[in-house]
């Protein structure tokens, strides 16, 4: 009896010994597989809600955000869709509102080039959060001075850092968020439609300003001049037609093209993790975390030949491929953003490169391109400026 008793004990212990072993996260790295992840067929829009925001619970605790990419609530995810959709169609790519977007970055630029020079992460970081600003929010272009944007883009990236990496000490030692919401005080004055800004600033400025830092580095270190062309013609005449444009005899890419090959080779969201709950026994060996790794599967064959290599002509129409970018996610919580952005960014890559070929700007290149960061070497020179100096 009592070696029976122990044998059942056994048992009931097994599955508490073997759990947490078992309890790990399970990564995808094949288009389908991401797919079946990110649109499971039968998932309420509660639970897809709820799968998404258990992993970015670490955002809370970094910015105080109480958006849709942490919240499960289901009026919490509408009235953010339905506020980033307005946005979106007051930024449209054709109209008076694309003139204002245009007027706007133009502006940006104008402010923060450098009257001697400057580090090129810190000058795309600022400039993307003063477009924002401006272009979101309706901010005041006078009101944020190169000082305060430098200030709250170096909290977001640190802070960011710091819960990427779960280090709560150093989250708690840090009061930088506490300034950066004084300075968003000043900027935003409608916080009756915008509370809290950092809701609609912190995935804006995220996934805007590394698209663009690295579009920009990879045309000025690709050595090709038809690359250059292409984006230039688009800052001359930024247009959706122009934006689509390409030669059909030939192989040079569209701005289109260059865009989608930048968010393919460097997708600003490298992995989309969803927690996994599952009921009954089955609990003990289900994974729970599921990633889709989509920097994997965006440099894998299934983009063609050679997938390290920045080629924007595997998006031309006579390679005969369609390959799918996941850097917006898929499904039914894929970015409210994803048609505008492109283009979006492609302006402020066009304008900015527009500067550094104009003569008075340079870009000085450093010995790799970096991501959010590892941009050592890397600065934007007043040109006419280095040239008193000597």
């Amino acid at each position: 009896m009592n070696l029976l008793t122990t044998f059942v004990a056994l048992l009931l212990l097994v599955p508490w010994v073997v759990y947490p072993t078992l309890r790990r996260k399970r990564v995808y790295s094949s288009s389908s597989e991401i797919k079946r992840l990110l649109k499971p067929a039968d998932a309420s829009m509660a639970d897809l809600l709820s799968q998404r925001a258990f992993p970015n619970q670490r955002l809370v605790h970094a910015f105080g955000i109480t958006n849709t990419f942490v919240s499960s609530d289901l009026k919490v995810h509408h009235a953010f869709l339905n506020k980033a959709r307005l946005i979106i169609s007051e930024l449209s790519s054709k109209g008076e509102s694309w003139r204002r977007f245009k007027q706007t970055t133009d502006g940006a630029i104008a402010q923060l080039l450098p009257a001697h020079e400057t580090h090129y992460a810190t000058f795309i970081q600022c400039l993307t959060l003063r477009i924002i600003l401006v272009a979101l929010f309706k901010a005041d272009p006078e009101s944020s001075d190169a000082e305060d944007l430098c200030f709250v883009t170096n909290m977001i990236n640190k802070r960011w850092a710091y819960s990427k990496n779960k280090d709560l000490t150093l989250l708690n030692q840090d009061n930088s968020l506490e300034g950066a919401n004084a300075c968003l005080e000043r900027w935003i004055c409608d916080r009756d439609t915008y509370p809290n800004p950092l809701n609609l600033i912190i995935p804006a400025y995220e996934t805007m300003w590394r698209v663009v830092a690295v579009t920009v580095a990879r045309v000025c270190c690709s050595g090709d001049d038809n690359l250059l062309d292409t984006v230039l013609a688009f800052a001359d005449h930024p247009t959706e037609e122009q934006f689509q444009h390409f030669r059909e005899e030939s192989m040079e890419p569209s701005m289109k093209m260059i865009m989608m090959e930048s968010l393919r080779l460097h997708p600003p969201t490298k992995r989309i993790s969803r927690a996994r709950t599952t009921l009954g026994w089955k609990r003990f060996f289900a994974p729970t975390l599921e990633v889709a790794d989509v920097q994997a599967v965006h440099q894998s064959l299934e983009y063609g030949g050679n997938p390290a290599k920045f080629d924007p002509a595997r998006f031309h129409p006579s390679r005969g491929l369609e390959p799918e970018i996941f850097t917006f996610g898929y499904g039914k919580l894929s970015c409210p953003a994803a048609s505008w952005a492109p283009i979006g960014a492609a302006l402020i890559v066009a304008k900015v490169l527009q500067q550094m070929k104009g003569g008075k700007y340079r870009l000085i290149t450093g010995p790799r391109i970096g991501d959010r960061g590892g941009w050592e070497g890397w600065e934007v020179v007043n040109e006419e400026s280095a040239r008193n100096k000597a």
